[in-house]
């Protein structure tokens, strides 16, 4: 339908026009890009979002009207959509080009294992094709998940496992979590604790060992002093690791909710524009 919309300018100008006056700012069908992350997913969204408008244009080109997803086949995408919310919502967060992500890989995949495994259960007796047919799916979903986890097995993975560590809001709270689900029959908190120190013995604690005041140069590029060199104090004892690991975590502080109405977004036609058509 897509394609169908775009194929020519007058057929996509007609779609824009059928919303005029209907939504505050009109756009299109999206397509489904193997090599984007989430456009499977986006062209989804956008085909319910602008079903409405589809059936109108479909009126003027009814050539196309095999094309039209009926009622049971909009509830399968719906529900499709569903299963795969999460999943996207991770996606669009790991994939972010600020900021630090490496302290919640851990966090992320329990997330999506424990999604699919519960929409996985949730199927188990259904018996009508479609949903036979999305199960199948999740259950190679997961395998496919799992494969990805399995690098985290790696000198790759003992960088998120450390990236955990350092997050003052988890720490070794993920890998006690893990233990407890395995009635103790595991050692992932011992273990990672382990992997920390050593890593930070390894790698800083030649720092202990040097002057507490070292002369640091400044590369003029981002200090205001007018000095060439100032002096720092750097005065860490041997323990600093094991003190960290081992102090209660901060709390972490409320994300704000996706779902909250931002009284910016109304006033600002940019951010409307950005979010029909550029994350949907």
């Amino acid at each position: 339908m897509s394609i169908a919309v775009d194929a020519s300018p007058q057929r996509r100008q007609h779609f824009i026009e059928i919303q005029n006056n209907r939504v505050k700012i009109p756009t299109t069908l999206l397509y489904d890009v193997k090599t984007r992350w989430n456009s499977t997913l986006n062209m989804l969204k956008r085909s319910v979002r602008l079903r409405e408008f589809t059936k109108d244009w479909l009126q003027t080109y009814a050539g196309f009207t095999p094309l039209w997803s009926t009622l049971e086949e909009s509830r399968q995408i719906e529900y499709i959509l569903e299963v795969l919310q999460p999943i996207g919502f991770w996606t669009l967060w790991m994939s972010k080009t600020r900021g630090i992500t490496i302290h919640r890989v851990f966090q992320v995949y329990q997330d999506i294992f424990d999604h699919l495994e519960m929409q996985i259960s949730k199927l188990e007796r259904k018996r009508m094709q479609w949903k036979l047919d999305i199960r199948e799916g999740l259950v190679k979903a997961k395998l496919k998940a799992a494969s990805y986890y399995s690098k985290t097995e790696s000198q790759r993975g003992l960088l998120v496992g450390i990236g955990t560590c350092i997050n003052p809001y988890c720490k070794l709270i993920c890998f006690r979590e893990w233990d407890l689900d395995a009635s103790g029959e595991t050692e992932y908190e011992k273990s990672y604790k382990k992997e920390f120190i050593a890593y930070y013995d390894l790698c800083y604690a030649p720092i202990n060992n040097q002057a507490p005041d070292m002369s640091i140069p400044r590369s003029g590029l981002n200090s205001r002093s007018k000095h060439l060199y100032s002096s720092r104090h750097r005065a860490v004892i041997r323990s600093e690791a094991l003190g960290y690991i081992e102090t209660d975590c901060e709390i972490e502080p409320l994300e704000p909710d996706a779902e909250a109405t931002d009284p910016t977004r109304e006033a600002c036609p940019a951010v409307i524009f950005y979010e029909a058509n550029i994350l949907e």
